[in-house]
């Protein structure tokens, strides 16, 4: 009988061997050009994704610059970087040429940047403006060549990895026909080796069931294996296991509405300090009132009104950062918003003597946009510049539009600027240097903006003042992010 098997079991376990063999050596071989060819895409889009970070960082610094924000020693730096990552990424001649004059142009303009006349000297602007120029054409134009010609490659290796995927569909099938002969041949031996697996299983099993349930009763298989309790078995500890996420997910959820409750209790508090000084004013003139000492006079009542008008705000601003409402996009048009906004503010303006200067194009800029949320938003940036100028000063409000279809909003003012102490915190909720503000406005201006698939950010100028930068696409696609 021994013999026997050696006789027929030696052929066909030699046969197996050089199919493994083949097989292995197919797939090692249509892997590697997958690897080599993935490599060099892998390449070509980090070099791409390179270009592109500099070129925004470009864009950036050309914007700054054009708004007299001459405080850019971060985004110098930053583009510094890019252009390091963009020289190691430069394995080919042509991008290696690309990358020199790169270097070579930005190395120039920061040597004019660092030759400016100090701020405010004759020849400042004029050799600013210079700069800048130089940085659009020398260092800008080659950075989208760099971008075009990585595209380009990364267009050729998508087709040579086209090509590879369908060799590795062939090799795929080949390797399946093969397998499925080599696995009718150790179909033998995975049956022989399936009892012993299972009793094994027991006592895999029996150790989990144990620490599920210390009293669990013991699996027990017979020698020929037991298939029929081995389903019975593994039910009762599927049920326990059940039983044990049921009871996880309840201690989850009990844990999940304690810290709901913290936060209730949080919010709750907040409403609470900014309801009770209006309603002690109130409660202290009706009070005067009912003792006879004094009658409610037109004054009284306008505070009144006042009061009870601020604290509706203010549940208004909780309610809106609990619960923001949902965007309704519709095609807006952002100068008609911008002009709703200063009507608005015309009485403050007058008021506290502000100079408004608005630059803004003649024609409209079309938005998909939530208008009312916008509005918000412009509104609230205004409304702080106006807190930071109490005793008068200048609001500047402008547009530009980006090729890349993204709308900036630009409103500076010529205030004390922000504090150092509260501007890494400055779009937190309940951050403010207000002792009347709730924190909630630019928390709440930054949430909209971001759900519009912009971004907000702000800067000190050198000169006072500061600076908000509202970035916004002027398409959305359906879920909601711009175009880029």
């Amino acid at each position: 009988m021994t013999g026997f098997r050696l006789r027929y079991l030696g052929p066909v376990v030699f046969v197996t061997l050089c199919l493994i063999i083949l097989c292995a050596a197919t797939a090692v071989s249509l892997f590697t050009q997958q690897e080599s060819v993935t490599r060099v895409l892998r390449e070509n889009v980090e070099s791409q994704r390179a270009a592109v970070e500099l070129e925004e960082c470009l864009l950036d610094l050309i914007e700054l610059e054009n708004n007299q924000v001459e405080n850019i020693v971060v985004l110098h730096d930053r583009s510094s970087r890019h252009l390091v990552m963009i020289r190691e990424l430069s394995d080919q001649p042509e991008e290696q040429r690309i990358a020199t004059q790169l270097e070579t142009a930005f190395r120039e303009y920061l040597r004019q940047w660092a030759r400016l006349p100090p701020v405010g000297q004759p020849g400042h602007e004029a050799a600013r403006r210079d700069a800048t120029k130089f940085l659009e054409v020398q260092v800008l134009k080659p950075c989208q060549e760099f971008e075009h010609y990585n595209t380009g490659r990364i267009d050729t290796s998508a087709l040579n990895h086209e090509g590879v995927l369908r060799r590795l569909a062939w090799g795929m099938a080949g390797i399946g026909g093969l397998g499925a002969v080599a696995g009718l041949v150790l179909g033998y031996g995975v049956a022989r080796g399936l009892s012993r697996s299972i009793r094994r299983l027991r006592v895999q099993l029996h150790d989990a069931a144990g620490k599920l349930d210390r009293k669990s009763a013991e699996i027990v298989f017979t020698e020929q294996g037991d298939f029929q309790q081995l389903h019975s078995e593994v039910a009762d500890l599927t049920v326990q296991i059940e039983q044990m996420v049921q009871e996880l997910q309840q201690r989850e959820y009990e844990l999940l509405r304690s810290e709901q409750l913290a936060a209730v209790g949080q919010l709750a508090a907040g409403v609470a300090h900014e309801i009770r000084n209006p309603l002690t004013a109130i409660k202290m003139l009706v009070q005067s009132a009912q003792e006879g000492t004094s009658d409610l006079t037109p004054d009284d009542l306008r505070v009144i009104e006042s009061e009870i008008r601020r604290a509706e705000q203010s549940l208004q601003s909780f309610l809106d950062f609990a619960r923001p409402p949902k965007l309704v996009r519709s095609s807006t048009d952002l100068i008609e918003l911008i002009r709703t906004v200063m009507t608005l503010l015309r009485g403050r303006l007058e008021k506290q003597q502000i100079e408004v200067h608005l630059d803004l194009p003649q024609s409209v800029i079309p938005m998909t946009v939530d208008g009312e949320r916008i509005r918000r938003v412009i509104l609230n940036l205004c409304w702080n510049a106006l807190d930071a100028m109490p005793q008068g000063g200048r609001l500047t409000v402008r547009t530009a539009v980006r090729p890349t279809k993204q709308v900036v909003l630009v409103i500076e003012d010529t205030g004390p600027g922000i504090s150092k102490l509260i501007f890494p915190r400055l779009f937190e909720p309940f951050a403010s240097s207000k002792d009347t503000g709730l924190g909630l406005g630019l928390a709440i201006s930054k949430r909209i903006v971001e759900d519009h698939g912009g971004s907000i950010s702000v800067v000190n100028r050198l000169e006072g003042g500061a600076t908000f930068f509202v970035k916004l696409p002027t398409e959305v696609t359906s879920g909601g992010i711009a175009h880029r």
